[in-house]
């Protein structure tokens, strides 16, 4: 591993985007409760357990980070860090998996017939669908930018580059198995149920869901992390620009 100096990894692991996520799943769970207040029965529960599993790759990519900063043994390092980065993989699905709980409005009974007299229902129902889904997007985001952060110190930028492009597509066939051939997590504690999972996975329709999500991971990471630098970038020149004209006095 070359030793190099990475801005990323020294900045806090819990940054603002942490407690942005953090109100927004509140807030998420908050518009669960009204809903079922004012309907006088509770409906998408599961999209709060799905919300929860998009939660677990930023838990571990945050342990990442701070196992880099207590860990001096090279050797441990190396071991803890490749089993937390499988873990991430692993969990990583769960993130983008929310924008496919879209399915569950398109296909609703509910909202076959549409009039003026329910439009409020259904207006409520697609931003609380779209607020989950951006807030797994997000999680989904943070966690792999750390990592993309680590690939990049302990290897070279191409290489960290790479590993996004992998990901992305690997996130997009998790998404399908779980989807589709509606795998879950755990189901790796199950090693036949998830190679016959895998196995059924591999097909055509299979491989045009996994391009299609994993074009949609990769555009939305390319998105904000150019957002990310160029807010940076826009930083540091407002600092530099304000050091060389300082304001005048009154």
């Amino acid at each position: 591993m070359r030793e190099k100096e990475v801005p990323l990894i020294a900045t806090p692991i819990v940054n603002p985007l942490f407690y942005v996520l953090t109100a927004t799943s509140v807030l998420c769970a908050f518009l669960i409760v009204i809903r079922a207040n004012q309907l006088e029965y509770v409906q998408y529960r599961f999209l709060l357990w799905n919300l929860f599993l998009a939660w677990l790759p930023l838990a571990v990519s945050m342990t990442a980070l701070a196992f880099i900063r207590v860990t001096r043994r090279r050797s441990t390092l190396t071991v803890g860090l490749v089993v937390l980065g499988v873990a991430w993989l692993l969990l990583y699905p769960n993130a983008p998996y929310l924008t496919t709980d879209f399915i569950h409005l398109i296909f609703s009974n509910r909202y076959r017939i549409y009039n003026r007299e329910d439009d409020l229902l259904v207006w409520y129902d697609l931003v609380l669908f779209f607020l989950f889904s951006w807030c797994g997007l997000l999680l989904g985001y943070l966690s792999m930018r750390h990592f993309h952060a680590i690939v990049s110190y302990y290897s070279n930028v191409f290489a960290g580059w790479i590993f996004i492009l992998v990901v992305s597509f690997l996130g997009g066939f998790g998404v399908y198995l779980g989807r589709v051939v509606r795998l879950n997590s755990w189901d790796v504690l199950s090693p036949f149920r998830l190679i016959e999972g895998v196995i059924e996975g591999i097909n055509r329709r299979a491989f045009i869901f996994t391009m299609l999500f994993g074009i949609f991971i990769l555009i939305i990471y390319l998105s904000l992390y150019v957002l990310g630098n160029h807010r940076n970038r826009y930083a540091m020149t407002s600092r530099s620009f304000g050091e060389a004209y300082p304001k005048e006095g009154p």
